[in-house]
């Protein structure tokens, strides 16, 4: 009943995150996996992957790197934990991620 005096403060409809550069990082709070449906560029041929859920200044960002994916599976973490995402080198077709845990030093 109240709706008319509300505002929008978070941004549900996903984006994708790339990092591009060795280096380049970014801070989010990890929210969970989704499935994401890819088409393969020379086929054209679809699959399923799961990609992570990240909030970054009020909107929900995706990556379906198979590496970070993995050491997020790994970690075990609970949706609400703040990380730092950073791309580290491409061994091949892989983009290899370094995951930190974010806290007040």
């Amino acid at each position: 009943s109240n709706l008319e005096y509300l505002e929008p403060v978070i941004q549900l409809t996903s984006e994708y995150v790339e990092l591009a550069k060795p280096g380049e990082t970014f801070k989010g709070i990890f929210i969970g996996f989704q499935a994401m449906n890819v088409t393969d560029k020379v086929t054209g041929e679809q699959s399923e992957r799961t990609a992570a859920r990240f909030l970054i200044n009020k909107v929900v960002k995706i990556n379906a790197g198979v590496s970070l994916v993995r050491e997020l599976k790994n970690a075990g973490l609970p949706a609400g934990t703040p990380v730092q995402v950073t791309y580290v080198k491409k061994e091949g077709n892989l983009k290899i991620y370094a995951l930190e845990l974010l806290g007040k030093k």
